[in-house]
Formats: C-alpha cells, sequence, structure tokens
C-alpha cells in the first residue's frame, strides 16, 4: 500500500505574467489532495476512483495495463488522466500489474486550489519523479502550483529560459491577521487563463515591473503599504488585459482592498481590513471567509 498527499495552492502576485517569466509569490495550502494505490494481485486491471471532499465518488475507471479503457463513468475524463498515467508509466513499473487507486480531495474541487495541481504531484510521488521535470508539459501553465503541492510554505517562483526556479520566502507581515482569503463563487478555469495570456503577452518592461511588485509585497509593513501594492497590482493587470477589477465588479463598497488571485472572474481574493469587514463580507453573500494563516501553510 502507498499513501501520499499534495497541498493545494494559492497565486498572491503575477497572475498571468508568472507563466512568461514574472516572479511570483505563492503559498500552499492546509487543504490538497490525497491519494491511495493497493495492489490486487488477484484483479485483472487498473481500478481509479475519486472522491469529492464529503467521501462521496465523482469519477471512476479501470484500465487494462496497456492503458486502454475498459469502463468510466467519464470517457473525457479517462483520456485526459491516461495522459498523467502514461508519464506514470514511463518512470515506474507500478501500472504494469492490478492494483486500485483512490484520490480524495480535501476541499470542494468549486474552490480551485489545485485539484489538477495536485493530483500530478500525486502521480509524481508514485513515480519517483520531480513533477516540474515530467508533468509540468502535461499540466500546463507555469507550474507554480505544482512546486506549492509539496512544499511547506511560501515560495517565490520563476521561470528563467523557460526552466522554474522555486525558492523558499517568509510572509513577515505582523498584520496577517487583519488578511483574508474570500471565496468568491465562480470557478476559474486555468485553460480560459492560459488562452487570455497567448492573446495578449506582456512586455519586458511590464514582467519587470510584476517583479517590483512581487517584492514590494513582501516588504510591506502595514496594511496601508499592503494595500497600495494591491492597488498597483490590479490596475497593472486590468489596464492590460482589459479586465474590470474585482473591487470595482463586486466590491465597490467593501472597507478593504481586495485582490484577485490566480485567474480574474473566479476562485478565490485576497481581502485587507478582514477584522472590520466580516459583517459586511457575510451580508453579502461571501459564506468562505479564511483568515490568511487558517488557509495557507507557514514555516515556524
Amino acid at each position: 500500500m502507498l499513501n501520499y498527499r499534495a497541498n493545494g495552492k494559492l497565486l498572491l502576485t503575477s497572475e498571468y505574467a508568472i507563466t512568461q517569466g514574472a516572479k511570483g509569490l505563492a503559498i500552499p495550502t492546509r487543504y490538497g489532495q490525497k491519494l491511495n494505490y493497493t495492489p490486487n494481485p488477484e484483479g485483472s486491471c487498473i481500478k481509479w476512483s475519486s472522491l469529492r471532499h464529503d467521501g462521496q465518488e465523482w469519477f471512476w475507471a479501470d484500465f487494462s495495463q496497456t492503458l486502454e479503457i475498459l469502463g468510466t463513468s467519464n470517457e473525457i475524463i479517462a483520456r485526459r488522466l491516461i495522459k498523467n498515467l502514461e508519464v506514470v508509466k514511463a518512470n515506474t513499473a507500478l501500472l504494469d500489474r492490478p492494483g486500485n487507486f483512490v484520490t480524495d480531495l480535501e476541499f470542494p474541487a468549486e474552490w480551485g486550489l489545485g485539484s489538477s495541481s495536485t493530483l500530478a504531484s500525486l502521480l509524481a510521488q508514485c513515480a519517483g519523479t520531480n513533477p516540474l521535470a515530467t508533468f509540468r508539459e502535461v499540466h500546463g501553465g507555469s507550474g507554480y502550483d505544482l512546486a506549492c503541492a509539496t512544499a511547506n510554505g511560501p515560495i517565490i517562483y520563476q521561470l528563467q529560459d523557460d526552466q522554474p526556479a522555486c525558492s523558499e520566502v517568509d510572509i513577515p507581515f505582523e498584520f496577517k491577521h487583519d488578511i483574508g482569503f474570500v471565496y468568491r463563487g465562480n470557478k476559474q478555469l486555468t485553460s480560459e487563463s492560459l488562452n487570455l495570456i497567448q492573446k495578449k503577452p506582456f512586455s519586458d518592461t511590464q514582467i519587470d515591473q510584476f517583479n517590483e511588485l512581487t517584492d514590494a509585497f513582501l516588504e510591506c509593513k502595514t496594511i496601508l503599504e499592503l494595500e497600495e501594492v494591491i492597488i498597483k497590482h490590479e490596475s497593472l493587470l486590468s489596464e492590460h488585459l482589459g479586465l474590470p477589477k474585482v473591487k470595482d465588479e463586486l466590491f465597490s463598497e467593501f472597507p478593504g482592498q481586495v485582490k484577485s488571485l490566480g485567474g480574474w472572474g473566479g476562485d478565490f481574493v485576497m481581502v485587507t481590513r478582514l477584522a472590520a469587514s466580516k459583517k459586511w463580507l457575510r451580508n453579502n453573500g461571501y459564506k468562505v471567509i479564511f483568515p490568511f494563516k487558517s488557509l495557507g501553510l507557514f514555516r515556524p
């Protein structure tokens, strides 16, 4: 029996631009995904079962040892899974015999914390390979989410000549208690974000601006300084991509600042002035609210 676990992810800076070499600040989350593998010598195939955060099965598939689909609840998902399993098969003998795989998601899939990136990391752990080396092309994107999957705290992630560079970093804010993450209730597809940025690539000057904003983010000493960085970051992306700022769109009367995370238009946002704004958030229909340190993983 094999048991593995991978963390979810949140990208705090350089969303979109991180795919083109900008320096991004990301944090792994306390919620992730688990994988259990059990050999089945008496079986005749490779069985796969995926469970929601509530324990309900949402997908299953049976594969031959040559990764042909023998049966499944969703053929499109099964074929997508095969692309990942082919990487495993190329790097280990694990799939050369019958066995049972069960994945267990620790968060609602619509939260967008990385159901696909955690899966890629789990399969890389099964294969004993580096997910950034073996799964980044299959998975798509910059790979920061794959790096978060096994990180134990915040990271700085950057593509340098298309090669990932990742380093540990601390977020030394003394005001973490006044920052939070809020689920805005709309899942954003990674593929849509990648398509958008391919149509509107950033200039070298803009990439430098994102790098400076990431550094400035980490150097903030007060909420006011952080809010200034958020305003500049949101404006830079909004003007280039032609997308509305989330504060203007949904949080115009919110007492603090609001920053989109990851693909704009969905998933979580980061808010300031959390202590003074919880009532406003709940009154406006935002029920999933996490204080900064309760969602992210941070080193002691």
